[in-house]
């Protein structure tokens, strides 16, 4: 492991490069030492399923079960509505109460790891249903879930200074980013440390602090104001059978807290509140104004934002598709040089059909470029039989968010990143795909499906 995560290149050659690395490391060592202790030792089993994710998972399903939110679900069920336009189909109307289910679960989730106080970290936000630690936890997906993303969340507040301390597994994630937010709803970044900045030692382990002061020479320092919400934290999965989430804890500096933790009580109003201004800020925001405004089967120029989600560090495409059983959508993607992008398919309500058991997303790890460097990617109710295929698990509609993190400065000399789609019939896929598509056989998409479902098991296995 590298002294800096970003350095990226072998140690220069010569009789000097030793010392120089031995010198950085103790360096690295010592700055660390004044801006906040090192990291608790971590191990190989799952970093996920730590005593607090149990403990606030046990909390969100006991207030999901007593309360049902009934007023603002179904506010947000007709923004949505809303937002999608007329006609809504059979089949996207089917799915419309189970997407509020999640947006709902989605704002419990936030509401129960919600005191500054007591900061816990919390993996949450667009994770699928799953099962563990003897709990069946709901899904909380909501606005373009991206099946490679572990979500974490901390509560932060801007008067209080904290110490996160972090471990990089052998296998660390492709992406990683630290958000500071000042609304869990909508996000608005006021500091982040994107993962190429962050500064780890030589066993994969570093520690940010969080406070209102300057860095002053300190690494890792991420300075909040009096606005701070919630610290946002994003591991990308590239490779989903070794990519490991950084282990992750959190503590905040100074005396006992003075006020009560929160009551159910005060966690369901927030959770009502959370819910009131999701609905609204993905319902109208992220699915009216963001994708639905867009020309049916297109995907416009990626843009940057730092709001709905968005990363202030990333750009992204929000398109919608319709699409009949005998037709394509072909997207043809240029990188522009960044180190992680992904293509997920999404029903017409922005959350995933079934991201385990079906390839319905690709990330630059697991697709395969064209001969030229472009990659092309293939959206269609049958499978095509291409290595790209993206599978809309028998949704005839859907959205998709195209999204490209960890961007150069400078745009490389092929251009920066940039997207277009077209529809063709299926029976004219062939005479448009590029010459030297890789094909996959039956029992070869089998065999890649089953390794999809292994790899995200791991991020469920409770040691």
């Amino acid at each position: 492991m590298p002294v800096f995560s970003n350095a990226g290149r072998a140690p220069a050659r010569g009789s000097f490069a030793p010392r120089i690395h031995f010198a950085a490391t103790v360096l690295l060592a010592a700055v660390l030492a004044a801006c906040g202790s090192g990291s608790d030792p971590a191990t190989e089993d799952n970093p996920l399923a730590a005593d607090a994710q149990r403990a606030l998972d046990a909390r969100a399903i006991a207030i999901r079960d007593s309360s049902d939110f009934a007023v603002a679900k179904g506010l947000a069920k007709s923004q949505y509505q809303i937002a999608h336009g007329l006609p809504i189909s059979d089949e996207a109307a089917a799915r419309l109460d189970a997407a509020i289910d999640e947006l709902a679960f989605s704002a419990i989730q936030k509401a129960v790891n919600d005191d500054a106080l007591r900061p816990q970290v919390y993996w949450v936000n667009n994770a699928a249903p799953k099962t563990w630690f003897g709990l069946q936890v709901p899904g909380g997906r909501y606005s373009y879930d991206n099946p490679d993303n572990i979500y974490r969340t901390i509560p932060i507040d801007g008067g209080e200074r904290y110490v996160l301390r972090g471990h990089r597994h052998a296998h660390g994630p492709a992406d990683v980013t630290f958000s500071l937010i000042s609304n869990p709803n909508s996000q608005n970044t006021i500091d982040y440390i994107n993962g190429p900045d962050l500064a780890i030692d030589a066993d994969g382990d570093y520690t940010i602090t969080i406070d209102a002061d300057p860095a002053n020479g300190c690494v890792n320092h991420i300075q909040s104001d009096a606005s701070a919400r919630q610290l946002f934290v994003r591991n990308n999965l590239g490779d989903w059978s070794r990519d490991t989430p950084d282990t992750l804890t959190v503590e905040r500096l100074g005396p006992a807290p003075g006020a009560a933790a929160p009551s159910d009580d005060d966690i369901r109003a927030t959770a009502t509140q959370n819910l009131l201004e999701s609905g609204f800020f993905y319902g109208i925001g992220a699915l009216g104004i963001k994708t639905m405004v867009n020309p049916v089967n297109t995907l416009p120029s990626p843009q940057q934002s730092s709001t709905l989600g968005t990363l202030v560090t990333q750009a992204s495409s929000f398109g919608h598709f319709s699409l009949d059983d005998d037709e394509a959508l072909v997207i043809t993607l240029q990188d522009g040089g960044a180190g992680y992008f992904v293509v997920p398919v999404t029903d017409p309500w922005l959350v995933t059909a079934d991201p385990v058991g079906h390839q319905s997303s690709l990330n630059n790890r697991q697709a395969v470029a064209d001969l030229d460097g472009r990659y092309t990617f293939v959206v269609s109710i049958a499978d095509p039989g291409v290595q790209n295929w993206l599978d809309p698990v028998g949704l005839h509609e859907g959205t998709i968010m195209v999204r490209w993190q960890n961007l150069p400065a400078e745009a490389p000399a092929r251009g920066g990143p940039a997207v277009e789609a077209r529809v063709v019939k299926l029976a004219d896929l062939d005479s448009v795909l590029p010459a030297g598509t890789r094909r996959v056989s039956a029992a070869e998409r089998t065999r890649q499906l089953q390794a999809r479902r292994n790899g995200y098991e791991r991020r469920i296995a409770v040691p």
